[in-house]
Order: structure tokens, then C-alpha cells, then sequence
């Protein structure tokens, strides 16, 4: 039973991350600008309700929306509990890039509660800072689903 549970999450999370991708896709080009510009599908993403010690891994997915190469030149997190990584080298006009984040809830002794942890975009496009929030609740004991 605990196998079948597994296949459909991993399932379930791979048609979302299809999703997010040809969403990213489908964000226009601005042919007016004559730099860079970063279009996220989502600025947000909600992990809902973990366990203690669980890890959540995710993907922020972009499109370069403007007219000249985009570089993404570092992610700031709010917290050592939260990594990243994400597509390195320049990001031509109409192509897509990703940002994968990883949250660890059992990194440090006090994350329990609701979490926001805040990751800051710096690249070289028209908006040179963007904030991207990761957001659920971690508690101790088991998580109850409904």
C-alpha cells in the first residue's frame, strides 16, 4: 500500500511540474524592451502541511520574456534551511529557465510552525530583483491529511 501511495505522488508531481513548464511557455514576449526580462509562472509555492525532518524540493519555472540574453546571476535565501539551484549560463529571448529549491525542515532545531522562507532573484533583466516565497506548515508528529 505504502508503494502505491509513493507511485501516485510521484506521479501526481510530475504532471505538475509538465504544467508549470508549458505554462512558462506560453508567457509572451515583449518585443518593446531592449533588455532582458524574467516572467515566473508562479512567484509562489505552498507545500502545505509536513512533518518534522521532511524535505521539499520544487521548481520555479521562467521564461525570458524581453530581447536579449538573460543571465541569472545569484538566488539569496532568507535561511540556511533553504537551497537552490538553478539554470546557469544565459537564457536566450523565449527560452526557459528553472529555479529549483529545496527546503529542509529538519535543518535547524526551531522550524516548526508556519514557514515563509523568501528567496531573492538577481539577474540582469529589466527588474533586477525578484522575491520568490516558499510557504507551508511543518509540525511535529503526524500530518493528517483531509
Amino acid at each position: 500500500m505504502k508503494s502505491f501511495v509513493w507511485m501516485f505522488f510521484f506521479i501526481f508531481a510530475c504532471h505538475n511540474l509538465i504544467q508549470a513548464q508549458n505554462r512558462a511557455e506560453s508567457l509572451t514576449q515583449d518585443t518593446t524592451l531592449t533588455k532582458p526580462q524574467i516572467g515566473f509562472v508562479s512567484k509562489t509555492y505552498n507545500f502545505g502541511k509536513i512533518r518534522k525532518g521532511e524535505k521539499i524540493v520544487t521548481s520555479f519555472y521562467f521564461k525570458n520574456t524581453g530581447t536579449r540574453p538573460l543571465k541569472i546571476l545569484q538566488v539569496q535565501t532568507s535561511c540556511g534551511c533553504t537551497a537552490t539551484n538553478w539554470t546557469q549560463g544565459y537564457i536566450n529571448p523565449n527560452a526557459l529557465g528553472e529555479i529549483t529549491v529545496t527546503f529542509d525542515s529538519g535543518a535547524k532545531s526551531e522550524i516548526v510552525g508556519n514557514q515563509s522562507k523568501v528567496m531573492l532573484v538577481i539577474s540582469n533583466a529589466l527588474d533586477k530583483e525578484v522575491k520568490l516565497i516558499l510557504e507551508g506548515e511543518v509540525v511535529n508528529g503526524e500530518v493528517k491529511n483531509n
